[in-house]
């Protein structure tokens, strides 16, 4: 082998382990879904899992074409009674999982154009205020479906 072939090839092993190094230092998602939602009915919900990166993050919105609008929200539970509100951002502590699931923190679908079908995806652009656009694809389940097996721990 040639010098030459040996510094190309040494470039891209560096390169390839830089790029691994960098997309682990933001937040990654998996298992996002959502349920499928009845005929007339015009607001659904997002679930998923947010690993932070190397430094803490938050989300700060999210967006979607099946949407007119989209916004965080959480539940919370005040004598026997949970009550849903938007929230300006979700922490996401660096090294950390954030589970968004039902009952819970959540991403709000609000003014869908036509109903959430089950076994339909639909994509969902997220944003960090530090890592920045994130884009996900979501996956309709059944209306009474819990989700997706749950995560192993981190």
């Amino acid at each position: 082998m040639t010098i030459r072939a040996c510094i190309a090839l040494s470039t891209l092993a560096l390169l390839a382990i830089t790029t691994g190094a960098a997309a682990a230092d933001r937040p990654t998602v998996s298992q996002a879904w959502a349920r499928a939602t009845a005929p007339g009915v015009d607001v659904g919900a997002v679930y998923l899992l947010i690993d932070g990166g190397a430094a803490d993050d938050s989300l700060v919105s999210a967006s979607s074409a099946r949407a007119g609008m989209v916004h965080l929200h959480t539940v919370e539970e005040s004598g026997g009674v949970a009550r849903m509100r938007a929230v300006d951002g979700i922490e996401v502590p660096a090294g950390k999982r954030v589970v968004l699931a039902p009952k819970g923190t959540h991403i709000m679908l609000m003014g869908l154009a036509k109903p959430l079908v089950a076994g339909e995806t639909f994509p969902l652009e997220l944003q960090f205020a530090k890592a920045g656009k994130l884009g996900i694809t979501v996956v309709v389940r059944a209306a009474g479906s819990d989700g997706p097996p749950p995560p192993s721990p981190r």
